[in-house]
């Protein structure tokens, strides 16, 4: 009777709570826990059958060492090897000018006249008392033989004669400075005169570039200034295709300031005077053949200490490689072998795959 009792009024609390609002409160949050409980068990079983799949199968591709030859580019612009500007060496009237500007000259050719009138007048003077003067040292040594003439007065006559001598040969300079020669073949640059000109000494006349050995200038960093030597042979890339074996005849002894690189030059002939001075261009030398791997670009990936590296297979393990790298030819890097001859390497799937990690290898066709 009184468990009767206690069950009736269990139930009319019951009602009670059913007809409560919290009751559908309750139920509402209970229904939201057991359905996301049961959506993230299944999505992390998804997560974990997926992780499982791409972890175990990956494509890889068995690559073998080969003889890699590393090649030192260094860029600049071709420099002419003199650059020499001529300029009169007496005062006088232009009376002659044989050349026309932006064409080569030989060497050895007279370019320019400076009228000699007076220089020829001079020179005859300065002759014509040059013999005075050899004459009379002649007589006074003949005296001094002879008893009649002391020691002070034929040293006074061998000073007359020498004055006359270098008066006459500084004449003869003069008159043959009038003649305006060209030195060296070369390209015409600029002229600074016209016919008629009155010049000074040390006036300009005309502007002379010697292009033949013309030098490729390029600056070089402190590590590949460190393979390089003089002497040493290169190919010079001129910006219109051209090819040109040279020689490094100059290496700078201390870096640019600002820059911290060192000058290069690179020879080149240019007996046919093609390459102009201030063409830019490429300096490529070849280092010794050393073993190298070739990779493509996709395969190479960080590892979290921020090194750059490959992952390979050892014994189906995953194995992050760290590399260095010697040359980027745009489809993919050389590496440095590190003495090893061949490597098996992922091509595919080693974004999910981690250090450390078993895997199932499926060789590329």
């Amino acid at each position: 009777m009184i468990h009767s009792i206690f069950l009736m009024t269990k139930l009319k609390s019951c009602k009670k709570l059913i007809k409560s609002k919290y009751f559908y409160i309750l139920v509402t949050v209970l229904f939201i826990f057991f359905y996301f409980s049961n959506y993230l068990d299944k999505t992390e079983n998804e997560k974990i059958n997926e992780s499982s799949l791409k972890t175990n199968n990956v494509l890889v591709e068995k690559i073998f060492v080969k003889p890699f030859t590393k090649k030192i580019i260094l860029r600049g612009y071709t420099k002419s090897s003199r650059i020499v500007t001529l300029r009169s060496q007496v005062e006088g009237k232009i009376s002659v000018i044989n050349y026309t500007k932006g064409l080569s000259v030989k060497a050895g050719k007279q370019i320019v006249l400076i009228d000699p009138e007076d220089k020829v007048a001079k020179a005859k003077e300065m002759e014509a008392l040059l013999e005075q003067r050899k004459k009379e040292y002649q007589v006074a040594e003949k005296l001094f033989k002879n008893g009649f003439r002391s020691e002070v007065k034929l040293s006074e006559s061998r000073t007359n004669y020498e004055n006359a001598l270098a008066l006459f040969e500084r004449s003869q300079v003069n008159l043959n400075n009038t003649k305006v020669i060209v030195p060296f073949d070369s390209f015409l640059e600029d002229s600074f005169v016209e016919l008629g000109d009155y010049l000074k000494k040390g006036d300009k006349i005309v502007k002379l570039v010697d292009l033949d050995p013309i030098f490729l200038e390029a600056s070089a960093s402190e590590n590949e200034v460190a393979n390089l030597f003089v002497g040493q042979k290169g190919i010079a890339i001129i910006s219109n295709g051209k090819e040109i074996e040279g020689k490094i005849n100059y290496i700078s002894a201390s870096a640019d300031d600002l820059t911290r690189n060192f000058l290069v030059q690179l020879e080149i002939n240019n007996l046919e005077k093609e390459i102009l001075s201030g063409i830019s261009g490429e300096i490529h030398i070849q280092q010794k053949k050393i073993d190298a791997f070739f990779i493509p670009s996709s395969v190479i990936s960080l590892n979290n200490q921020g090194k750059l590296g490959i992952k390979i297979i050892v014994e189906k393990k995953v194995i992050f490689l760290p590399i260095k790298i010697l040359s980027d030819i745009g489809t993919g890097y050389w590496i440095d072998s590190e003495n090893k001859k061949e490597l098996t390497i992922i091509t595919r799937g080693q974004e999910y795959v981690l250090d450390g990690d078993l895997v199932n290898e499926n060789f590329r066709d």
